[in-house]
C-alpha cells in the first residue's frame, strides 16, 4: 500500500514504495558484450557519413553546371510554368479537373481514406502479405500520384500540351 503520509528525503517528496516485479517480464541487466557505447562507437560512424555526404554534394557543386535564369520578371511569365516535382501531380490534377475538385475534394478524399483505412482493414498482422486491403491501397495511390507526378513534370510542353519526351520543342525548362 502507498504510505498516505508522503515522507520528505533532501528537497525531494517520497509518495511510497511498492515492491513487486516490473509489469511485463523480469528486470535483466544487459550483458557486458550486448553493451555499445555511443561515443566513440556510434558518433564517429555518424560523423564519417555526414563529411562523406558533404563531400559528394560539395563534388556534385564543383563539377556539374546548374545555371541560374534571369531575375524573375512579374511582367512575363515562362511557358509553360511547372510547379516543383513534388506539386507536379497535383498540377496535373488541376489541369484537368475543376479547382474545387482537384485543390479540395481530391486532397481531402486522401486524408479520410487514410483515416478510414484503420477501421476498413481491421487486419492485426503485422506482416505485409497477410494485410491485402492496406497493400493494395497504397499500392493503387503510389502508382496514380506517380504517374500524374511524370505527366506533369515530363510530358507537358507550351500551354500545357502533351509533348512526347523523344519530340524537341521550343519552350524554356
Amino acid at each position: 500500500m502507498l504510505d498516505p503520509d508522503p515522507k520528505i528525503i533532501g528537497d525531494k517528496r517520497l509518495l511510497g514504495v511498492v515492491p513487486g516485479k516490473p509489469g511485463v517480464g523480469d528486470r535483466k541487466e544487459p550483458a557486458a558484450e550486448e553493451t555499445v557505447m555511443v561515443w566513440p562507437n556510434l558518433l564517429v560512424r555518424h560523423a564519417v557519413a555526414a563529411l562523406v555526404v558533404i563531400l559528394v554534394v560539395v563534388l556534385i557543386a564543383v563539377f556539374f553546371d546548374a545555371p541560374l535564369r534571369e531575375i524573375a520578371n512579374p511582367l512575363n511569365t515562362p511557358n509553360p510554368e511547372k510547379a516543383p516535382w513534388y506539386f507536379a501531380a497535383l498540377q496535373e490534377l488541376l489541369a484537368q479537373f475543376h479547382p474545387l475538385v482537384a485543390g479540395v475534394l481530391v486532397p481531402g478524399a486522401i486524408v479520410l481514406g487514410l483515416v478510414a483505412l484503420p477501421y476498413v482493414d481491421r487486419n492485426p498482422s503485422l506482416d505485409p502479405r497477410k494485410r491485402q486491403i492496406a497493400r493494395a491501397t497504397f499500392t493503387v495511390f503510389m502508382v496514380l500520384w506517380i504517374a500524374l507526378t511524370l505527366i506533369g513534370f515530363m510530358f507537358r510542353g507550351e500551354n500545357w500540351s502533351w509533348v512526347w519526351p523523344w519530340q524537341e520543342w521550343h519552350g524554356e525548362l
